[in-house]
């Protein structure tokens, strides 16, 4: 059975159990208006689906970010400082690593918010995307204390909240094969991948709150990935069992979190 079938029948089963499937966009490294982001806003709008871009604010273009986004159906998160890799020789990169002193960590992350807080007031969702994914356990637990109220990494969440206040909903389909050929893995593969966690869900071995996510790289996609991605999230959508949410139904409201 193909990547699509296999999400299908999952779709499938939700729907007889009587359950809504909920699955939400993250797309990363976003810092300026390109050609290259097109192709994403036209999913967006063929799909009536809200992605949520995540921002490096060292050296993006916040004018020209708020002249082509007001209006175009996005949401925005904050995406790291400056994606740059302070990790010690031998580990994995990583921008805010346990490695590195604290202060300067959190003095990074409030800055980070502060700057897209000023340039996008109605677009940003105080939510750390931190870049490579990975992130020290310390600055975790200082997050909120940094003004943030949600995080987002990749695979199956351990909890609902990373620490009280900070809610985490990660993704769980990258559609690009980083480890390989560094471009777009198919339709097959990202629907493959959404299918394992909606199955993982459904049967209580992943938390069956958390919301599936899509993750997408708009740097490194063509126009061809677009189209194939397009055309699947649109019969995904279809799927009477589905229900494509924004990021602010991820991570807004915070008040129930302990």
């Amino acid at each position: 059975m193909t990547g699509t079938g296999t999400l299908l029948r999952e779709l499938d089963r939700w729907d007889a159990e009587g359950l809504t499937a909920t699955i939400w966009w993250r797309d990363d490294d976003l810092q300026r208006p390109t050609p290259a982001l097109e192709p994403l806003l036209a999913m967006a709008e063929a799909t009536e689906w809200v992605p949520g871009l995540a921002v490096v604010p060292e050296g993006a273009d916040m004018g020209g970010l708020a002249a082509r986004l007001t209006g175009a159906g996005t949401e925005l998160l904050v995406h790291g400082f400056a994606h740059r890799n302070h990790a010690a020789d031998g580990e994995k990169k990583c921008e805010f690593p346990a490695s590195r002193a604290l202060d300067d960590k959190c003095g990074d992350a409030r800055a980070a918010l502060s700057a897209l807080r000023d340039a996008f007031p109605e677009l940003l969702l105080p939510c750390f995307v931190p870049p490579w994914n990975r992130i020290a356990a310390d600055l975790v637990e200082a997050l909120p204390g940094c003004g943030f109220r949600g995080l987002s990494t990749f695979g199956p969440r351990q909890a609902s909240s990373a620490v009280p206040g900070l809610r985490c909903v990660n993704t769980h389909s990258d559609v690009i094969d980083w480890r390989g050929t560094r471009e777009f893995v198919g339709s097959g593969a990202v629907a493959a991948a959404l299918a394992a966690h909606l199955e993982a869900r459904r049967t209580g071995r992943a938390d069956p709150a958390e919301p599936s996510g899509l993750l997408t790289h708009h740097l490194v996609m063509v126009g061809e990935d677009w189209r194939a991605l397009e055309a699947l999230m649109l019969e995904v959508k279809s799927h009477r069992a589905v229900e494509l949410i924004a990021p602010h139904d991820c991570f807004l409201p915070v008040e129930d979190l302990g």
